[in-house]
């Protein structure tokens, strides 16, 4: 834990030295989406023990919950566009911080409430967490652009690789302080009491933002044509730069990678209802998860950024089918026969499982950073994250399908070595098409003004020789980079 914390400390000193006054609020942002996860335990315990869902149902309910993260696009183009009382980031941050904090404190009054009410509450708070999540990423964004330019970086991949690992490093903490927390809690508090308890923090975010020094838009200023043709060509730019192959390839494989099917909802079933786990435990097990992503992130920073996508990718990924074709020994209960607890093989076992998956997903939050151009900043890099958004959610429903159609519920586990032995195999479906990320090609095309790009459309020069000689010779622009869930 001291090698951790002495990592970390190293990374924000580094960032100290080149630190920009916005970089305060994008941690605010990182960590209070991280520290929400406190109330996740006492959700899940909440559906599956006063309202007696299925594991299969709670995934699908909990899955509709999260569709304000599949349309992410939207919202970055609405910050980007469409200032809210001058502002294009600070506003929205105060404004649906203080969306969150309502919904939680409703979920607090809604004791009795219906399913129905739960989850549009949940869905309320998901879509507020979502927006600031988007507000938060465009402001790094231009931070990590106006840095790149101010000090001539030349190493992209490293800037990327830097502003990644700070912002899912900071949400990271925020998660493991909730994960330390949140099982505790569950013995000394009801479950109303701790949504009480996590509207606080919105609340913090809220008047952080108050103090975000963010230059005023004088958008009356603009006649109509104006106000139109800004998120008209906010659409078309984000248009013109996606419908390159070298895009949209890469953007299709991420969400192929992300579509897995989940067993997320089905191990907490099999913890609790199994192995008799109780929440203290969950909430430590969540901890050590929390742990393992820190150390995840800070590895990955400090020696592996510069590796070539594919190979990292390619490694990281047969890792983590391993590791999640482990969870077969417990589910057997192999693992009882050779005398290990249970306990202690999920605690090595997911903790592996869980670095190991930061490892794999590091590389891709890196790839999206590199591929966002300037000026549509939130739009693109919102859309690359609701593509990881939305496969995570088709795989919640893959999984739930699996689940009925396996016939595996609460009351008979006789198949779930089977299903993750199935659905273990998606996570190796897309590799044969790692061939289509090309870094360099993808790096060119974003430096290039998209203006030029659409000259190029326009122009006579059907041959892929002279398109690539064009690229050479644009010189590069020192634009922005930028990371992200």
């Amino acid at each position: 834990m001291s090698i951790i914390c002495t990592k970390l400390f190293d990374q924000f000193n580094q960032l100290y030295s080149s630190f920009n006054p916005s970089y305060f609020i994008i941690g605010v942002t990182a960590f209070n989406q991280g520290i929400q996860h406190l109330s996740d335990l006492a959700v899940n315990y909440m559906l599956k023990d006063e309202y007696g869902l299925s594991p299969a149902m709670m995934g699908l309910y909990l899955s509709y919950t999260t569709l304000p993260w599949m349309i992410k696009p939207f919202w970055g183009i609405i910050t980007d566009s469409k200032p809210l009382l001058g502002y294009r980031r600070k506003s929205y941050i105060i404004l649906f911080g203080i969306l969150d904090a309502l919904g939680w404190i409703m979920m607090s009054k809604n004791k009795d409430g219906s399913l129905v009410s739960v989850l549009l509450l949940l869905f309320l708070i998901q879509l507020s967490i979502c927006f600031v999540n988007v507000v938060g990423e465009a402001i790094l964004v231009e931070v990590a652009a106006q840095a790149q330019r101010e000090q001539q970086q030349n190493n992209f991949q490293h800037g990327a690789s830097r502003n990644v690992s700070i912002f899912f490093g900071v949400r990271a903490v925020g998660s493991l302080l909730s994960a330390y927390s949140s099982g505790a809690l569950l013995h000394y508090f009801t479950y109303q009491q701790i949504f009480m308890i996590t509207s606080i923090f919105p609340m913090i975010l809220v008047f952080v933002s108050f103090f975000y020094q963010e230059q005023r838009i004088d958008f009356n200023q603009l006649d109509q044509n104006d106000r139109k043709n800004n998120t008209t060509q906010c659409l078309k730019d984000f248009w013109q730069f996606f419908k390159n192959p070298l895009i949209y390839k890469p953007v299709m494989l991420i969400f192929a990678f992300m579509m897995a099917p989940s067993s997320s909802t089905i191990m907490f079933f099999f913890y609790t209802e199994v192995l008799g786990f109780d929440p203290k435990f969950l909430g430590q097990l969540k901890f050590m998860y929390a742990v393992a992503s820190i150390s995840g992130v800070l590895i990955y920073n400090n020696y592996l950024r510069d590796i070539q996508f594919r190979k990292i990718f390619l490694v990281t990924t047969f890792l983590y089918y391993l590791c999640y074709q482990s969870i077969i020994i417990l589910v057997t209960r192999k693992n009882v026969e050779w005398g290990i607890n249970d306990k202690i093989f999920c605690i090595g076992d997911q903790v592996m499982l869980q670095f190991v998956g930061e490892l794999n997903i590091m590389p891709v939050l890196v790839l999206a950073c590199r591929m966002c151009p300037k000026h549509i900043e939130a739009t693109m890099y919102a859309m690359l994250m609701s593509t990881i958004n939305f496969g995570s959610m088709l795989g919640s429903w893959l999984g739930a399908l699996f689940l009925i159609w396996m016939k595996i519920d609460q009351t008979d586990y006789s198949r779930l070595w089977l299903f993750i032995a199935i659905t273990g195999i998606f996570i190796l479906l897309p590799l044969p098409w790692l061939y289509v990320v090309r870094e360099d090609e993808i790096l060119k095309q974003r430096e290039k003004p998209i203006e030029e790009d659409k000259k190029e459309v326009q122009s006579s020069t059907p041959s892929t020789s002279k398109r690539d000689e064009v690229e050479e010779k644009v010189p590069l622009l020192s634009n922005e980079d930028n990371p992200n869930q």
